[in-house]
């Protein structure tokens, strides 16, 4: 009798565990998540934004490519300390996107972008970045130029090299850029959006989205997806540049260690600095990414403090993050001052050179 009892206990037990291990069998095809940084529940993973307000760069012969005379980098303050920080010792990535050319003809901001193309190129011939490890996504037709790309500038593509193939791979030890130029939008932030729930409601009830497209159309990535994807990146030494328009929204990414550039201020346009020219081969280029990296970084103008003790000034590869953002935000043209103001979000120690 007890034996038999004994075996309908473990029968039991049995038939349980079978009911538990499907359930969790259904629960693993459902849509997949991701948790939130700091969060005990899951939310439902980003998917591109759509229905989104669209707030173009600007293009004016009067604020354009030569137009105006820049004021001076300021001799003292500003984001740069003078005072190196720590250098990375490990690997270096980088997502690096420009987009000039979108699907369709509304949203067409020049003949080719030259911003992405002058990144790659600062990163690769000024702070030793290794090409297999930059991840470069630009107009919707690459081959326009005979220029290197990995693909257009999607919104897949840009996940898959975010998500797929930097994290997985990043040690504390290494550093990464996040480098986009494009156009800037915004969509309602809508309580009740998981993605979107508290702590982290927008407090001017809209949310910032870089614009990429799908192939066909355009589509966004939120403000709070970028955030979602560089949550928990085992590395704090990151860079951020964002030359769009409402920039300054995209401050959700900052956190320690990090250094977010932003060409405009929350609620401001981007302006285009060249639109290019197919004759000759010119590349476009906004004007922040113009002074930021073309100037500043390429061409050395952004050095002002002797980081490397070689009394040499105007050094390409002495030219930090900060010295950079701060030649771009002095060389804004005045004009242009109140409706395009850089900002910076720097929680890197002291100056962080790439």
């Amino acid at each position: 009798m007890e034996k038999r009892f004994s075996i309908l206990i473990v029968g039991a037990v049995m038939i349980g565990l079978i009911f538990s291990l499907v359930a969790m069998a259904l629960i693993s095809q459902a849509a997949p998540v991701e948790k939130q940084q700091g969060q005990n529940r899951e939310v439902p993973k980003p998917i591109p934004a759509t229905n989104i307000e669209v707030v173009k760069k600007i293009f004016s012969e009067d604020v354009g490519k030569g137009k105006g005379k820049p004021s001076p980098p300021p001799k003292t303050g500003g984001a740069a300390t003078g005072t190196l920080g720590p250098l990375s010792t490990g690997n270096k990535y980088a997502v690096v996107i420009g987009i000039c050319d979108y699907p369709g003809g509304d949203y067409d901001i020049c003949w080719s972008d030259g911003d992405s193309m002058n990144m790659y190129e600062a990163l690769t011939q000024l702070y030793g970045y290794e090409d297999e490890n930059i991840y470069l996504f630009r107009d919707t037709n690459p081959d326009m130029v005979n220029t290197p790309t990995d693909g257009p500038a999607t919104f897949a593509n840009i996940e898959d090299a975010v998500l797929y193939k930097i994290k997985p791979n990043v040690k504390p030890e290494d550093e990464v850029v996040f480098f986009f130029s494009g156009h800037g939008g915004w969509l309602r932030d809508e309580n009740g959006n998981p993605i979107d729930a508290e702590p982290y409601d927008e407090a001017d009830g809209k949310d910032e989205v870089l614009i990429v497209h799908n192939g066909n159309e355009i589509v966004g990535i939120l403000d709070d997806t970028l955030r979602l994807w560089f949550s928990d990146f085992e590395t704090t030494r990151i860079a951020f540049v964002f030359d769009t328009c409402l920039a300054g929204g995209q401050n959700d990414v900052a956190a320690d260690g990090r250094v977010v550039s932003m060409a405009t201020g929350e609620n401001q346009s981007a302006y285009v600095y060249s639109t290019g020219d197919s004759t000759t081969g010119e590349l476009g280029e906004g004007v922040f990414s113009h002074y930021f990296v073309n100037e500043g970084m390429l061409q050395g103008k952004a050095d002002k403090y002797d980081h490397d003790k070689d009394g040499v000034l105007s050094e390409p590869t002495d030219v930090v993050v900060e010295e950079a953002f701060d030649y771009a935000k002095a060389n804004i043209p005045p004009y242009l001052k109140v409706r395009q103001k850089p900002v910076i979000s720097d929680s890197f120690e002291k100056d962080l050179l790439l």
